[in-house]
């Protein structure tokens, strides 16, 4: 019994962790990022504005590289979204040691409350050489008033990442369970 409360615990910490609760108005997911080879990666992410959102309008975002762990940004957005934004990446500054980033702006309409787009798309190389590239610190800005964010957060694995690790997490605890009988 005591095996099945430890289980369905390690659940709820796996959802919750996965849902953005560091994010009050929006969260950017990412999915597992895909080794290109050669040393080269690409994430791909979703931008969501929840319902409860204060933002009316996801109008721009900016996902941060971290200098000294990404270089050689470039875009790989498909159409769509790619037609509906205007994307532009710049890489880390090795002389002012600065972080890169990639930055999408709506042409149009952006993403409104309860919405989400899927697909924003950059591929990089990952300096490190080993394991795998994580979250990064992304800012919701208002064009108008730019670079000002009006919200400042960190990219989340896509939820069925979480769900994967908590149900390996339950089939541990009830297969030590079973030994321990």
């Amino acid at each position: 019994m005591k095996s099945k409360k430890v289980a369905v615990a390690i659940v709820f910490v796996c959802l919750f962790a996965s849902s953005g609760l560091d994010a009050a108005n929006t969260e950017i997911w990412y999915d597992e990022p895909t080794n290109l080879g050669g040393g080269r990666w690409q994430y791909t992410y979703t931008v969501i504005n929840l319902p409860e959102s204060l933002i009316p309008e996801i109008e721009e975002f900016t996902i941060w590289f971290d200098f000294g762990l990404y270089d050689g940004l470039v875009v790989t957005t498909p159409d769509p979204p790619a037609s509906d934004w205007s994307e532009i990446v710049w890489d880390p500054e090795p002389l002012l040691l600065d972080d890169g980033a990639y930055d999408a702006v709506a042409l149009t309409v952006g993403i409104g409350q309860d919405e989400s787009v899927y697909g924003f798309s950059v591929s990089f190389d990952w300096l490190p050489g080993t394991g795998e590239p994580g979250k990064q610190l992304y800012h919701i800005v208002d064009p108008e008033n730019y670079p000002e964010p009006i919200e400042v957060g960190w990219t989340i694995p896509e939820p069925a990442s979480a769900v994967m690790l908590g149900l390996g997490g339950i089939l541990l605890v009830l297969r030590r369970g079973r030994h321990q009988l």
